[in-house]
């Protein structure tokens, strides 16, 4: 995802992140870093396979809950297609939920008819 504060645009990885170590600022992260959280850790529904490190992208959600958004890992842009992910993203979406799957500026929109639609990111 884009921090604004880092200038740090979406699909590329932050330049303070040390693989095996996680963010090499964390106490001095700004704000952007701090009050985002991942639904993964929010959301006791999504069990260990849905932890970025294993799943391969992040979800957080937009417009009030509306939108759920999967930012994919740019080395792994598929693997939301892996299952139990893309049966479960899937049935979000027919049940209402707004489903953008995101690599960098470019993404879909998974429709409630199970289809999909082209998507970019607003700058």
């Amino acid at each position: 995802m884009g921090v604004t504060a880092l200038d740090k645009p979406a699909g590329r990885w932050c330049t303070h992140f040390k693989k095996a170590q996680g963010c090499r600022i964390y106490d001095d992260r700004p704000t952007d870093c701090r009050v985002f959280n991942c639904l993964w850790l929010l959301t006791e529904a999504l069990d260990p396979d849905w932890k970025p490190s294993v799943c391969g992208f992040v979800l957080h959600s937009e417009a009030g809950g509306a939108r759920l958004v999967v930012e994919c890992d740019p080395a792994r842009p598929h693997d939301w297609r892996r299952a139990p992910y893309q049966a479960a993203l899937e049935l979000w979406a027919q049940q209402g939920q707004e489903i953008l799957i995101m690599t960098g500026p470019r993404g879909l929109r998974l429709l409630p008819d199970g289809g999909t639609r082209p998507v970019r990111r607003a700058s």
